[in-house]
């Protein structure tokens, strides 16, 4: 098993595992939103939280701004650990990222992931409902975290923790509107789809993430918004994750 790095956390130690799972997080976030993860997910799957820069014990690190980039980066840092069976989890800009790792990883030979799993995100093709958020002001981004959710009112009442978390984000909104699709011939392996009922991502723009395989995809909608994964859905989410993962899944 590869070691931990400054771009993977270990939530677990479990070496004995039949199945990587490795979770992006969503703008703004970090590793420690998966930090559960492990208790609820059956003990034959090793769950490892990707960690960008900028957040968390990275805080001095230089925040990622371009998708490209910030994809060569991941797939570098991520390549040890794209190995025998493994499978990739993005929330939001998380998916995003988990999808462009994927075609990285066949561009350059490495082995499919068992599944892509993408939540709250929309495909490859959608309109954007915003842009320019990489400029906006705080009192703007602390407004846009208000109305998506997931964000304790008691850290946007707090001016320090603002200014630990107004930075990424602003410059995880940035990565988000340079996204292009990575091309290349559709992924293998088959891709599940979450969404939130009442999130602002589409369910038409959900369902283009189909177009991106050729191993066939499912779509699941759960009650909540944006962050639906967190409250109400977190258990039904979860359930969902362990049977997309079963013991198919395994390469």
């Amino acid at each position: 098993m590869p070691v931990a790095t400054p771009w993977v956390r270990p939530l677990a130690a479990r070496p004995n595992a039949r199945l990587r799972l490795l979770c992006f997080h969503p703008a703004g976030g970090g590793p420690g939103l998966f930090r559960d993860w492990p208790t609820a997910l059956p003990a034959d799957i090793e769950v490892l939280a990707v960690h960008l820069p900028g957040r968390e014990t990275r805080l001095d690190d230089p925040c990622l701004t371009n998708y490209q980039d910030a994809v060569a980066q991941l797939h570098t840092a991520l390549r040890p650990f794209l190995s025998g069976s493994y499978a990739l989890f993005g929330h939001s800009l998380g998916g995003l990222l988990a999808y462009g790792v994927a075609k990285a990883a066949a561009r350059h030979g490495d082995p499919a992931p068992a599944r892509l799993l993408v939540s709250g995100c929309a495909g490859p093709g959608s309109t954007p409902a915003k842009t320019g958020r990489g400029s906006w002001t705080d009192a703007e981004l602390i407004k846009e975290l208000r109305e998506m959710g997931g964000t304790p009112e008691e850290i946007l009442a707090d001016p320090v923790l603002l200014d630990l978390i107004l930075p990424p984000l602003r410059a995880d909104y940035a990565l988000c509107d340079s996204f292009a699709e990575p091309g290349g011939p559709p992924l293998g392996c088959p891709v599940s789809v979450l969404g939130g009922e009442d999130d602002h991502v589409s369910l038409a723009d959900l369902r283009r993430w189909s177009a991106t395989t050729g191993g066939g995809s499912s779509l699941r909608l759960f009650p909540g918004g944006h962050f639906f994964l967190l409250d109400p859905s977190a258990d039904a989410v979860l359930t969902a994750v362990t049977a997309d993962l079963g013991a198919g899944t395994s390469v």
